[in-house]
């Protein structure tokens, strides 16, 4: 049975409405360990012979016949192993990587093969330095003469064997000493076993082989058929071939060396992969930034809302559904205390305010004088800014002294002036509750006591208190403390209460206790005449519109992100574009479809995982200088932060690299041999 076999082979191409007959019905049949040489002028069809021969284009007509098996009907990926496995090709103008030395061209073959590296370099070493190249393995082909280039190219040929041996006008580019080394060594070859089959216009070139084709339109026009003489081999050449892997070891070493090649090329574009990187840079960076505000701010914002409103009902007299003029009596003691036995109340926060001037030498100003007992800092969330807080035997004697909210002090003091033991004059001007929503005079509760006369009493002023909130916020501006006997005794006797706060106990539904608490009310006042607001719905709407106002900006930085994708995939387009004869040559030595996908895949995500961590850093950049610059919000980039921008990058690199990987997989070997 012949090696190859070729019958009725035809190969037509379409140029617009013409059709063009590069081979019209070829027959022909070459035995295994024949040098024959196929010739014939420009146009003649030689170099599509070739290229059905190599496998590397598909007949259009006809039987193509490899030991009996019918190449014409192959796979992609099928072909890519006969390629691999049965074929070496010489190339006219060598079709090196630029990027590989030597020894890296040498052994190309054997990396889809799924041959280990060190019986890769082993084996490209043997073939270099038999053809005399071991000075020169470790020089990148344009550092080689054209002779060397080409032996580089023969070396490439036998990596996996190269049973067959097609070489495409190995001379033309040669001088005549260099050409006469090459015919020298493809005879070599030829004597070790190798089917050679030699592609020339010249006819003392093909004069070297044993057998000469000539080929004119087409069509064979001379063929001096198989010697006489000739013998197939006894045995298959280049026995000292290394075993190629099993699929699990021929995936491994293809990542190894799709990652080192899209290393290798981002290396040699630094420009094109640093604007590249930009764009994702920019996209991480703004996602991972906007994540680390708004944790950071929701984080710090929402604690302090919950500290003053989580778990707490507001409840005042006064209700806007009552009839007009008509002024609902204050909450009796009786009336608060029973709230406070209800199921669910932690504690009550009684409110007791009334209305005052604040004079300090010839400042003056309206503010609202509030009772406070021991635990004033710890109910109210006030921390001491300056002095101190009430002592027990001011609480308990009723002395004259006050804390001034800062805000307060800041308007009856001068700038750098402390107000802590200077001597302040109030003046009672009508009582007034929490809200600011009506007074005590003449509301007509139990226990109600006619407002003292406005006579300026002094206070000492031992401290100086503000929110404790880390922003900033104080959610009570205008308020001095008194201590609560001193409150009763020079501004307002009554025991009834305008509004109060319940403390609910912690995991109790703030519904299920205001529904109690308005049954309770209702049953001792008679009717709903008043108001309440529950901390936790409040709470709970800013959360909502919180996550809502993070989400748009995270959107806002996954449209930058996407924008950098885009950019990405364009640049990858442009490198499919650029690389095609390199995907060709790829192709060419047994690159199946999914290696050329897998190599541009993961060189689209190198080159966003690049990006991804270059945003990462300037986040984490720009979180120190934040931190640096305000202690209010601690910013931080976590380590989930990190590796949510890797696995975002990543994303973007397989879901912007799929078009130009498949692009690069679908294209033709011949075509992409053809492309400069």
């Amino acid at each position: 049975m012949p090696l190859i076999e070729l019958r009725g082979i035809a190969r037509h191409y379409r140029i617009g409405s013409i059709e063009v007959r590069a081979l019209d019905g070829v027959d022909l049949a070459i035995e295994a360990g024949e040098f024959v040489a196929i010739m014939g002028q420009s146009g003649s069809g030689k170099s599509t012979m070739m290229n059905v021969l190599g496998c590397l284009d598909n007949p259009t007509e006809g039987q193509f016949l490899i030991d009996g098996q019918d190449a014409a009907h192959l796979g992609p990926d099928e072909l890519a192993a006969l390629r691999r496995e049965r074929f070496g090709f010489i190339f006219q103008r060598y079709h090196l990587l630029p990027h590989l030395d030597a020894r890296g061209n040498a052994a190309l073959p054997a990396v889809y093969g799924g041959v280990g590296a060190g019986a890769r370099r082993s084996r490209a070493e043997a073939l270099l330095e038999r053809l005399g190249l071991g000075e020169r393995m470790h020089h990148k082909p344009n550092e080689l003469s054209g002779g060397q280039q080409q032996r580089v190219s023969i070396a490439r040929a036998l990596m996996n064997g190269g049973q067959i041996i097609l070489a495409d006008e190995p001379t033309g580019a040669l001088d005549s000493a260099s050409g006469a080394e090459m015919l020298k060594l493809l005879k070599e070859l030829h004597e070790r076993g190798h089917t050679i089959i030699l592609v020339t216009h010249d006819a003392h070139v093909a004069a070297h082989a044993q057998r000469v084709i000539e080929l004119k339109d087409g069509k064979v026009v001379r063929d001096d058929g198989t010697p006489a003489q000739h013998r197939p081999p006894a045995q298959a050449p280049e026995s000292q071939v290394p075993p190629q892997g099993g699929w699990l070891r021929r995936v491994q070493v293809q990542w190894r060396e799709a990652l080192a090649t899209a290393w290798l090329s981002l290396q040699g574009n630094r420009l094109r992969t640093a604007l590249s990187m930009l764009g994702i840079s920019i996209g991480i960076a703004s996602v991972v930034s906007i994540v680390a505000l708004t944790s950071a701010a929701r984080t710090t914002f929402e604690g302090e809302f919950a500290s003053q409103f989580q778990g707490r009902i507001w409840m005042w007299t006064g209700n806007p559904e009552l009839p007009p003029g008509m002024q609902p009596p204050l909450f009796t003691p009786a009336q608060v205390d029973a709230v406070g036995a209800l199921d669910g109340v932690a504690g009550l926060l009684r409110e007791r305010q009334t209305m005052v001037q604040v004079r300090y030498g010839s400042r003056e100003q309206p503010s609202q004088a509030q009772a406070a007992n021991a635990s004033l800092l710890k109910d109210r969330k006030l921390r001491i800014k300056e002095g101190r807080d009430f002592a027990p035997l001011e609480l308990d004697s009723g002395q004259q002294v006050t804390l001034l909210d800062h805000e307060t002090a800041k308007k009856l003091f001068k700038d750098g002036q402390s107000p802590v033991g200077k001597t302040i004059f109030l003046s009672a001007a009508g009582g007034m509750d929490a809200g600011g929503l009506g007074g005590n005079a003449g509301a007509g509760g139990l226990g109600a006591a006619p407002p003292p006369p406005p006579v300026a009493m002094p206070y000492l002023v031992v401290g100086v208190v503000e929110q404790d909130s880390q922003l900033g916020f104080n959610f009570s501006n205008n308020l001095i403390y008194l201590p609560e006997r001193t409150y009763r005794a020079k501004l307002d006797a009554s025991v009834n209460l305008q509004a109060f706060a319940i403390n609910l106990v912690k995991g109790v539904p703030p519904q299920q206790v205001l529904a109690l608490a308005k049954h309770r009310l209702r049953a001792m006042r008679g009717r709903e005449d008043f108001s309440f607001w529950v901390g936790d719905e409040a709470f709970q709407k800013m959360q909502t519109f919180n996550a809502g106002f993070a989400a748009l900006l995270a959107g806002v930085g996954a449209i930058a992100l996407i924008v950098g994708g885009v950019g990405v995939m364009n640049i990858m387009l442009v490198s499919v574009s650029e690389r095609t004869r390199e995907i060709g040559i790829r192709m060419a030595v047994g690159a199946r479809q999914s290696d050329v996908r897998l190599q541009f895949l993961i060189e689209a995500v190198v080159l966003c995982c690049l990006g991804g961590l270059v945003g990462v850093a300037l986040s984490w950049l720009g979180a120190q200088g934040i931190n640096a610059v305000q202690n209010a919000l601690e910013v931080s980039v976590s380590w989930q932060a990190l590796g949510v921008a890797f696995l975002v990058s990543s994303g973007v690199g397989l879901l912007f690299g799929t078009l130009p990987a498949r692009r690069a997989a679908a294209l033709s070997p011949v075509d992409a041999l053809a492309r400069e």
